[in-house]
């Protein structure tokens, strides 16, 4: 195997599919043949405003190990179906948009025999970042799942989840219920009994500007937020949602400005949950800087994270406490990824996955 056909960086809002050379096998990993990819906000993010020209779109893979390093970890054997994120459009060679992945199967999950490849392709990027958001201590560090069944509601371990239906949105309801928290969720009407069926206990109307006054009242011993949509303000929404008399804390998946956070509600403290940083390398990105120390922890909780059949996310899906995204398949191949991520760029997708099939 020599060459490839992979989605290239041709400039800022420029891509094209081209004919590249594969990515080869490096100490302690793997290569995956992929199969079907799944977009996110993040790749057109990184097209329009961060990605390096000759380097390869993508962040979502699943595919299966055709080939392992001597020196790889024993958690993931070739043959195995796989899903993985990888920072796409950062460093030439380095894409899901391809035909070919090389990662280290620390930092894949194994796909249960139950799932599709469409519903494997989206789990990397917005399952593993639910998990870091609430576990990780340095984010809302809840306690772990421990079991297999799905316990009862703790009415008083309570998490906001806001923008419920995003991508990332649906991992943290059924991640948060899978500990038993009551699990409050903003989003739009139309999925308020979609989204009730991953395990939200309440709902509320994103949109409306009463929103957080009525999560407070109702509330008002609200601790833990995690806000997935983060812009336009919604940091300082959740803070405004959360109790006003006990330390809480929120998670944000872009930067924020910590002063407005604070006016909102001074006893909220918000932290910036940046999945790259497990390449335990120092991370700019984002006008963000992720000392190499960060980084290393992110690094080494990824391990307990995915792993293969080892990690956490596994036994959360393999027991079916959680579920992958709904998608909705697209046609085209690695061709028609950039209308999919036009749409994306326009706001016109909205609780469900664009996944393609890769040939």
């Amino acid at each position: 195997m020599t060459g490839m056909e992979a989605v290239i960086v041709d400039g800022k809002s420029a891509a094209s599919v081209k004919h590249v050379e594969a990515p080869k096998l490096q100490p302690r990993s793997i290569l995956v043949r992929v199969q079907c990819i799944a977009l996110n906000p993040t790749d057109w993010k990184h097209l329009d405003y961060y990605g390096k020209a000759g380097t390869t779109l993508g962040s979502d893979f699943m595919g299966t190990v055709i080939e392992k390093a001597p020196d790889a970890g024993t958690n993931v054997k070739v043959g195995d179906r796989v899903a993985g994120m990888v920072h796409g459009a950062w460093e030439v060679g380095v894409g899901a948009f391809a035909q070919y992945v090389v990662t280290l199967p620390e930092y894949v999950v194994a796909v249960p025999d139950s799932m599709s490849d469409e519903e494997a392709s989206g789990l990397g990027v917005a399952g593993i970042t639910a998990i870091f958001g609430l576990f990780q201590n340095k984010h809302l560090g809840l306690p772990e799942p421990s079991g297999t069944e799905l316990p009862p509601v703790d009415p008083k371990l309570k998490v906001l989840v806001w923008s419920g239906a995003s991508s990332v949105g649906q991992f943290v309801i059924q991640t948060a219920r899978a500990i038993g928290a009551y699990v409050i969720v903003t989003a739009s009407a139309r999925h308020l009994d979609w989204l009730k069926s991953l395990g939200a206990s309440e709902l509320y109307e994103y949109s409306n500007s009463e929103t957080p006054k009525r999560i407070a009242e109702a509330h008002p011993d609200l601790k833990y937020a995690f806000d997935t949509y983060s812009m336009n303000g919604s940091q300082a929404a959740c803070a405004a949602s959360m109790s006003k008399t006990e330390a809480g804390k929120i998670v944000s998946l872009l930067p924020f400005d910590h002063g407005t956070v604070t006016e909102a509600n001074p006893m909220a403290k918000c932290t910036f949950l940046l999945l790259y940083t497990v390449s335990g390398q120092r991370t700019q990105i984002f006008s963000a800087d992720f000392s190499e120390e960060y980084c290393k922890e992110d690094a080494k909780y990824m391990i307990r994270a995915a792993s293969g059949k080892d990690g956490l996310f596994y036994r959360l899906l393999s027991s079916g406490l959680v579920k992958p995204n709904r998608t909705s398949p697209q046609t085209g191949g690695l061709s028609g990824i950039l209308s999919g991520l036009d749409l994306m760029r326009h706001n016109k997708v909205s609780g469900e996955k664009l996944v393609y099939k890769i040939e």
